[in-house]
């Protein structure tokens, strides 16, 4: 663009008002600053734009083609000006999150509600999926924020810890034998075991646990969600491995059992994360208060 976008908004305004004076107190300038604008614009684009007369200005015919453009660019950009400073009040935009379902459900629901309570205008996406696959989609720039198991390893990531969370073993009355018992990681490798797929990241971080102990974990069933855990504990597939956050609701009404161990697992992170290289939305800003309770 060879001339400055403000000579073109004083051009505009003149031609507008048809009147250098009246279109600089549009602009709240001086006559004369309009009038250098003016005639700085004229000589970068080597064209007279304007006639004066006693009765004001008319537009050249190099003026007319000009304006007409000048004007269509400034209501665009008048336009993406105004849409910006309702995205930063939060009345219009997009928020796009990624998450696994467990996490979804039984962790973030509540907060999407208060979100969208708050913020009706702003469109909501949640996209499920494993944490490896949420940070592949979150560096690819198809997601804003993720809520996903920690740790991940992932030096394109900027994370934030949002909810601790506690790994544990729970059984169903075909175990009946185990409550009130304490088991060592060699003890309860030997118990059928059902734990979540091996691509998940809470399913890693246990293993990972257990290895360092020096015991390998064979499960005799592995699952792909959290949910059904409780639920084949319950029905006596064997001792399974839940978050003992996401598992309130069947460790309270008694359907099965915490199995105590030796050497309880660490207790770890749920975490909030986003490329390094974006930076957060005012959707996404916003929304990461609300996990972080700020």
């Amino acid at each position: 663009m060879k001339a400055d976008l403000e000579l073109y908004r004083v051009f505009a305004a003149v031609a507008e008002e048809k009147s250098v004076s009246r279109g600089a107190q549009k602009l709240f300038l001086t006559q004369p600053a309009a009038s250098q604008a003016i005639k700085k614009l004229e000589t970068q684009l080597g064209a007279q734009l304007l006639v004066r007369g006693r009765r004001g200005v008319t537009l050249t015919h190099e003026g007319e083609l000009v304006y007409r453009h000048a004007r269509e660019a400034l209501a665009l950009l008048e336009t993406g000006e105004q849409k910006l400073e309702r995205a930063r009040h939060l009345e219009e935009g997009t928020l796009r999150i990624g998450a696994a379902d467990t996490i979804t459900k039984e962790y973030l629901l509540p907060h999407l509600a208060s979100f969208r309570a708050a913020h009706p205008a702003v469109q909501l996406t949640v996209v499920n999926r494993t944490s490896p696959q949420i940070a592949e989609r979150l560096t690819q720039g198809e997601l804003d924020l993720a809520v996903v198991n920690l740790p991940l390893p992932d030096d394109r990531l900027e994370v934030r810890p949002v909810l601790c969370v506690h790994d544990v073993f729970i059984a169903g009355e075909a175990f009946s034998q185990l409550r009130g018992k304490t088991l060592t990681p060699e003890q309860l490798s030997g118990y059928p075991l059902v734990m979540l797929e091996r691509a998940s990241n809470s399913r890693r971080a246990v293993d990972t646990f257990f290895e360092r102990s020096g015991v390998a974990l064979t499960p005799a069933v592995e699952l792909g969600a959290h949910s059904l855990l409780a639920d084949f504990a319950e029905s006596g597939f064997g001792l399974a491995c839940v978050v003992r956050e996401f598992c309130a609701g069947p460790l309270a009404s008694g359907r099965v059992f915490p199995v105590r161990l030796t050497q309880p697992l660490p207790e770890r992170y749920v975490g909030a994360c986003w490329a390094k290289d974006t930076p957060l939305s005012p959707c996404a800003r916003e929304f990461l208060r609300l996990l972080q309770g700020a």
